[in-house]
């Protein structure tokens, strides 16, 4: 007489649970995140400020410090992305609203440290 055994491999389970998790995470939410930083990026790489400009004209002619002038230059652009995304999305400027300017200015650097954390997760693909 044969035993019908069930095998139970919990952990290889759990693997496809998450990675169908992640796969509908990606499509419906990080997928679309990615597509529109891609076109914040686009927009302000191409409408950067003189400042930037004049940084990355030099780059080549200061290869020492070229890490570091790329780095304020991604700095400048990253920071216009987010100024983007909180101009488009007004929901956002109401959690940093405050009648104290001060506490205004300092509860805003907080959302943008937060959101550039966010987008250059998403940009390097820490997100999956």
């Amino acid at each position: 007489m044969e035993k019908n055994e069930l095998t139970i491999n919990l952990e290889q389970d759990l693997n496809e649970i998450s990675a169908m998790i992640w796969a509908y995470m990606d499509k419906k939410y990080i997928g679309q995140l990615r597509t529109k930083l891609n076109g914040y990026r686009s927009e302000c790489e191409s409408n950067l400020c003189k400042e930037a400009e004049l940084i990355r004209a030099v780059i080549p002619f200061m290869p020492e410090q070229k890490k570091i002038l790329q780095f304020i230059v991604d700095a400048i652009i990253y920071n216009d992305m987010i100024e983007k995304s909180f101009e488009k999305h007004k929901e956002i400027q109401e959690l940093y609203r405050d009648d104290n300017k001060e506490k205004e200015q300092i509860k805003k650097l907080l959302y943008k440290l937060i959101a550039f954390k966010l987008v250059t997760a998403v940009e390097k693909g820490s997100i999956k």
